[in-house]
């Protein structure tokens, strides 16, 4: 019975957030992938000729479980910030993120509000703001980041806008060939974006040949930071993918 109602409190869970506008309905379909295994196995309880595949299955739901958990620290740790106090790189970029009209979402004003601080204490840095313009969006992202910017006090000077990008590994390709129109020296890269998309990003620029380091904004609530490093376990296999 116990079983039963986990598969049940995971069925729910699972189908509202499939619809809460919060982009964790990746998160939704594992707690749904589970409340199956817990309702099979809820099923096949007391089959004496079922014995070996109810065993298989409680062995494949434990190590799932495990490997996401494992998956998900070390993106966690591997998503903390790079000490850059000897010396930060030339080239740095702010990673766009979701927009609404022509107003940063939560994540990408956590990523801006980290990249004027950045700015603030590197009176001589300037920074690349790169995202294009999604389905559901009025404009780029990158003139949404340049605006929020400029509105704090940047100087214009200091913030170029890359629009064209649609996902990270094109922001960071983008970005380079930007810069080097510039004259920026892009050996190294300072990717400054939220610290559950840090570690990806940062594999992704090790890809393109740019050293990397990272800074990352803090993101609130807590439980939308684990979310998304859940969905970056599915991510990394699509980055996996595209760097072979």
């Amino acid at each position: 019975m116990t079983r039963l109602i986990f598969a049940g409190i995971f069925a729910v869970l699972g189908l509202v957030l499939l619809f809460v506008p919060f982009h964790v309905a990746t998160t939704g379909v594992c707690f749904l992938a589970l409340a199956v295994m817990l309702g099979a196995l809820y099923l096949l309880r007391g089959r004496p000729k079922v014995r070996k595949l109810r065993i298989a299955l409680t062995a494949v739901t434990i190590a799932g479980v495990l490997v996401m958990l494992g998956c998900v620290g070390y993106i966690d740790i591997a998503g903390r910030d790079d000490d850059v106090s000897a010396g930060a790189p030339e080239f740095v970029v702010v990673l766009g993120a979701q927009i609404h009209g022509d107003q940063p979402s939560r994540t990408l004003r956590e990523r801006l509000d980290l990249a004027y601080d950045y700015l603030m204490e590197h009176p001589d840095a300037a920074c690349i703001v790169t995202g294009g313009q999604g389905r559901d969006e009025t404009c780029t992202e990158a003139y949404v980041m340049h605006k929020y910017l400029l509105e704090k006090g940047v100087e214009e000077s200091r913030v170029v806008m890359e629009s064209a990008a649609c996902n990270t590994r094109e922001n960071l390709i983008f970005s380079r060939e930007l810069a080097q129109q510039l004259g920026v020296d892009t050996e190294s890269v300072l990717i400054i974006t939220s610290e559950f998309h840090l570690c990806r990003a940062k594999y992704i620029a090790g890809t393109l040949d740019m050293r990397a380091y990272g800074l990352g904004s803090t993101t609130t609530p807590w439980v939308l930071k684990v979310c998304y490093e859940l969905r970056e376990v599915f991510a990394f296999v699509k980055a996996f993918a595209q760097a072979g």
